[in-house]
């Protein structure tokens, strides 16, 4: 101790003579400069750029900045008695500690200026340039830096006098420390992290900066603006431990250094021991951690600097790497060996000429994105947290910017643990993953007040579904502010700040909402539904009152995964505004579903859960039942609907009757009771199926051909599907639901509109066949034993057909229908047959029966004239084709009967007529072709001919 305050009291005695010191160095020989000396001065010079470019600025050359340059190569760097200057510094640091001192009398005041500008000088720190002039690499080395900062802390913890007045030194050093740039004159890169500091250093420089946010004043430039740099250094290293690529900028090009830098005559030496040995390129490529070798030398220690890039995996480096010397080996053995040594030999002389001493620690890269991957201890991790913490609760207005940066980082660190024991839910004190959940508590509850909830689920995030996952995860056991908590204080902003646009604030609330607890904080539940009430109505006036104001698709998507959770909430029926929440959202889904598309699997989870949610049967069905009414107003054409809610709404009718609508909706997951809301309309859909001209509405609204018949078909399998499942139970649905079937006209007696009327009806009774056949299940809508009030109704048509005919479109199209509903009602009776053993015998039956009453009519009606007869045959001759591409048994029953019908008329059958006829007979298939490809292929056929007799029906009236 006596030996370092007589070093001291040396240099205090020596500091006014520094300037002669200076001359006297710039003075002596340099005639043969060292490798630093030399390599320093082509850094300074104009010619030198990182980038081989030409126009680098000059590093300090004032006199103050080449004096503390020479200080530090003199006094720190190459003294051989540095411990001695560091115990120096240590005493003086330890002296301003002191709290006896009256370092505030006037009288010492001029002194300790005096002494802060010389140490000043000591450090580096030039004070007419207001900056360091001694670049952050060689400045991490110095003894004096490392010892000042060493005491630091407690300065500025214990003595305030002193600190306030080397604050501003001690923050401008802390930025300086860390930083990348190679000299100090370099313009610092906007963002660095620690990683340049060795452990020690980070924790110290992590502590001085937690004193200065909690003890200090802050908030008014230059100090806030140098506080908001040390708080982006602090985010850059959470970075760094959390590293995640931008996968949305282009993979980086890695350029990669050459192997070897030596002379081509020492590669060409390197070749004879390179050739013993031949080369082979493995398949597969094992990355190991990187290590760092030391090399040891008669001048000291050089470290190589090696980079591994490492491709694809993404891993962090290990920032204390270990090191291992080369220790030259001896022993006699083979040539190979002797040869190592050589190589050896003159590698280790090859880096003694390369100039300064180079010590860098090797590091792994990312293999996307080419960023250095960095990894820390535990405890800088805790430190970084802490200091982030403190300074938003100290400045909440100056960390406003760069919060929602400080909360997605800290997420990370939470999501990813350092240790298998992180993963415990509990709190351990010191736990780095602990901190981080405590600041991520803490910020939210002390911001709860100031929107931050609004602004939080305002913002993009990328990785929303692990974001909202963290979260909920941090508020899981904090009593102050729940989960649920945070959903009830968004609802609040958002009801008492409205935004002009919902979509991305409801689409976190719809990521958020599957991570929070939905059997615990009930009060806090009760309180959320009460205000997505209020939520739902006010969007439902909004929407209504702006004219221009349509629900985006991504609103309604998500408002359909938020209702889904919520309605999972345990004893949801129990809270007081349950019933009125599904109330208000069911309106306003409607009003959403005219201008926007929803999905049927969305659809299917909310109805579902409103099903089993609720009490009542009359709350259960509150959302199906408003869907579907919409449906019934959509086909009414009292509203409009989007194009695919159509279909939508239908499927799901269909799904709730046990059809498959699609292979990734399983049956029993979802129970809507669709089938029993849309019962009541069953006459509204019987309606919407015999009008001829819905089709042609449907067409306009859409813009397509196809949604009207599809439309119509679908329905019909509704309707279908209900009088089968009604037949069972009363054998009068029938009569209730078609009661024109069982009284068809008579040919003798018929009334002037019966014509017009029956074809109407035939048309139904197609639609249902139709409907009946594309069901999944057995399905007989129509019993098998009204096949001769078919007949009846067939037989009627054909008679009337030839006076009929002109009158209108729609007597023309008559024809065409009744063939249809003959192969329809063919196709169905076989069908039933197949599908129950008691009916196979009398659905042939009746088959025959049907077709023994249809032939005469169509004999008849062959018998009026030429052209009406090859109109006849040839729809008679399609419906032999449909027959046989449904490989049709009742086509080889009668085959032979129908054989003279095509002749009837004609001595032979004509030309066009045997080409169709021959296809047909010379191409029997064994096996039938899916039904559902000749059923669209009806239905398409079926749907043109309405939109066809509705378009030119105005035009041709008789």
């Amino acid at each position: 101790l006596l030996r370092v305050v007589n070093a001291w009291r040396h240099i205090s005695s020596r500091l006014p003579s520094l300037a002669s010191i200076v001359t006297i160095l710039s003075r002596s020989n340099t005639n043969s400069p060292t490798p630093d000396e030399q390599k320093e001065a082509d850094l300074r010079s104009p010619t030198y750029t990182s980038s081989g470019n030409f126009g680098r600025l000059r590093e300090f050359a004032d006199e103050e900045s080449n004096m503390c340059l020479l200080l530090n190569r003199v006094v720190d760097m190459e003294n051989p008695e540095r411990h001695i200057v560091y115990l120096t510094v240590s005493l003086f640091v330890t002296f301003l500690c002191n709290k006896k001192t009256a370092g505030d009398e006037k009288a010492t005041a001029k002194k300790q200026s005096v002494l802060v500008r010389h140490f000043n000088t000591l450090i580096g720190y030039s004070n007419s340039e207001k900056c360091f002039t001694i670049p952050p690499r060689r400045l991490r080395r110095s003894a004096v830096c490392n010892a000042f900062l060493c005491g630091l802390p407690e300065i500025l913890d214990s003595k305030l006098v002193i600190a306030n007045q080397i604050v501003m030194l001690g923050v401008q050093l802390l930025l300086h420390l860390p930083s990348p740039q190679r000299l100090a004159s370099d313009q610092p890169t906007s963002e660095y992290s620690l990683a340049a500091l060795d452990i020690n250093q980070r924790h110290l420089w992590l502590n001085t900066t937690i004193l200065i946010l909690y003890k200090y004043r802050y908030e008014t430039p230059p100090f806030s603006d140098l506080v908001c740099k040390l708080i982006s250094i602090v985010i850059c290293t959470l970075e760094c431990q959390v590293h995640v690529c931008d996968l949305k900028s282009a993979p980086a090009k890695v350029e990669f250094a050459p192997w070897s830098e030596g002379s081509s005559a020492d590669e060409e030496e390197d070749s004879d021991v390179k050739d013993e040995r031949p080369l082979r390129r493995p398949e597969t490529l094992s990355v190991a951690a990187p290590q760092t070798f030391t090399i040891i030398t008669e001048k000291g220690v050089h470290l190589t600097e090696t980079t591994r890039i490492v491709t694809p995996t993404i891993v962090a480096s290990r920032e204390e790497l270990g090191e291992a010397k080369l220790e030259s080996i001896s022993e006699e053995g083979s040539e190979e060996t002797s040869k190592i040594s050589k190589r050896k030999s003159r590698w280790k002389r090859r880096i003694t000429k390369g100039g300064e001493n180079i010590s860098e620690r090797s590091c792994l890269r990312c293999g996307y994105c080419n960023e250095q991957l960095q990894s820390f201890d535990e405890e800088t991790l805790s430190l970084c947290l802490i200091a982030i913490e403190t300074f938003v609760h100290r400045e909440p207005t100056m960390a406003a910017p760069m919060l929602f940066r400080i909360i997605n980082t800290v997420t990370r660190v939470v999501e990813r643990a350092l240790y298998p024991w992180h993963d415990s839910p509990m709190f351990v004190a010191g736990n780095s993953r602990s901190v981080a959940k405590q600041l991520l508590r803490v910020v939210l509850h002390q911001m709860s007040s100031s929107g931050i909830c609004l602004q939080l689920f305002d913002m993009n995030i990328e990785r929303a579904s692990s974001f909202w996952s963290t979260i909920s995860f941090s508020l899981a056991d904090f009593t102050e502010l729940s989960p649920v908590a945070i959903i009830q204080i968004l609802l609040e902003d958002i009801l008492n700040e409205w935004p002009s646009r919902l979509s991305r604030i409801l689409f976190n609330l719809a990521a958020y909402l599957p991570y929070v607890p939905p059997d615990a904080y009930f009060s806090h539940w009760s309180a959320v539904i009460s205000s997505l009430d209020s939520f739902f109505r006010r969007l439902l006036s909004q929407m209504q009152s702006e004219a221009n104001r349509s629900a985006v698709r991504t609103e309604l998507k998500s408002c359909f995964e938020i209702m889904s959770v919520v309605l999972r909430v345990q004893n949801f029926s129990t809270f007081k505004s349950s019933v009125s929440l599904v109330d208000s959202f069911a309106k306003w889904l409607t009003e959403a579903m005219h201008e926007c598309k929803a999905d049927l699997l969305d659809m299917l989870t909310v109805c579902t859960a409103c099903n089993r949610a609720l009490v009542r049967e009359r709350d259960k069905q509150c959302l199906t039942k408003a869907i579907v009414s919409e449906l019934i107003q959509a086909i009414k054409f009292k509203c409009e609907m989007h194009e695919h809610n159509y279909m939508a709404i239908v499927e799901l009718v269909l799904q709730d009757a046990g059809e498959s609508v699609s292979e990734e909706i399983n049956d029993d997951q979802f129970n809507t009771a669709a089938c029993e809301a849309i019962r009541p309309y069953l006459f509204d859909v019987i309606e919407f199926i015999s009008d001829l001209h819905v089709l042609a509405k449907l067409k306009k609204l859409t813009s397509s051909d196809s949604v009207g018949g599809d439309m119509k078909a679908s329905l019909a399998q509704v309707v279908a599907l209900e009088m089968s499942r009604s037949s069972v139970r009363d054998s009068r649905t029938v009569l209730r639901y078609i009661p024109w079937l069982m009284s068809p006209p008579s040919v003798t007696q018929a009334a002037p509109g019966a014509f017009a009327e029956s074809v109407t009806n035939v048309r139904i009774l197609s639609w249902l066949l139709l409907g009946a056949l594309h069901a999944t299940q057995p399905c007989l809508p129509v019993p098998i034993e009204c096949s001769q009030h078919i007949a009846d109704y067939i037989h009627f048509v054909l008679a009337g057909f030839a006076d009929q005919s002109k009158q209108s479109v729609v007597h023309m199209s008559a024809l065409f229908h009744a063939f249809h509903l003959c192969q329809l009602w063919t196709v169905y009776c076989e069908q039933a047959a197949v599908s129950t053993d008691d009916l196979a015998q009398k659905a042939f039956a009746n088959v025959l029966d049907f077709w023994a009453r249809v032939t005469p009519a169509i004999l008849q009606l062959l018998s009026h004239s030429k052209v009406l007869a090859d109109m006849v045959n040839l729809h008679f001759l399609n419906t032999m084709q449909a027959l046989q591409q449904c490989n049709s048994a009742v086509l080889c029953e009668l085959s032979a009967m129908w054989q003279p019908i095509l002749t009837a008329y004609h001595a032979q059958i004509p030309s066009q007529l045997r080409i169709k006829l021959d296809s047909c007979e010379n191409q029997p298939s064994l096996q039938s072709e899916p039904l559902a490809q000749w059923l669209k292929r009806v239905r398409y056929k079926i749907s043109q001919i309405e939109l066809q007799t509705s378009a030119a029906s105005p035009f041709y009236n008789v």
